[in-house]
């Protein structure tokens, strides 16, 4: 029966989903483009409609990022790395999904620097954290 125990425990152990180990630490709160944004974020829940119709520009959660535009990107998993965090993400655009991995840099001001070229251009979002 003991074996029968131990045999089981490492199953779950080794069986536990890969995000498990995942490092969400570089998310503090909720964070706007334009700290206007902020008070919609304490409404409503991530990538619904209401939130959408109701942003000037791109919020970022522990969900993901809703944005009133054509974009919204899904977390799935995060791993830190040397100059920040990698974070896979399942984004949407205009109905299409795709996996992308998004470059998360923590400024010094607290604010998240998110990067990809194929979903914001060349030039990284900053996202201010908002206050709580």
């Amino acid at each position: 029966m003991r074996s029968l125990v131990f045999a089981l425990t490492l199953v779950a152990i080794f069986a536990a989903p890969a995000g498990a180990t995942d490092d969400w630490s570089f998310i503090a709160g909720n964070y706007a483009v334009d700290p206007a944004d902020c008070a919609t974020i304490n409404k409503g829940k991530p990538f619904s409609k209401q939130w959408v119709e109701a942003l000037g520009e791109d919020v970022l959660t522990q969900a993901g990022i809703t944005s009133p535009r054509e974009v919204h990107c899904k977390f799935r998993s995060s791993a830190k790395g040397q100059k920040g965090w990698t974070v896979n993400a399942d984004c949407e655009e205009m109905g299409e999904g795709a996996p992308y991995d998004l470059a998360v840099t923590a400024n010094e001001d607290g604010s998240l620097a998110v990067a990809n070229e194929d979903v914001w251009g060349p030039e990284a979002v900053v996202f201010k954290l908002c206050p709580k």
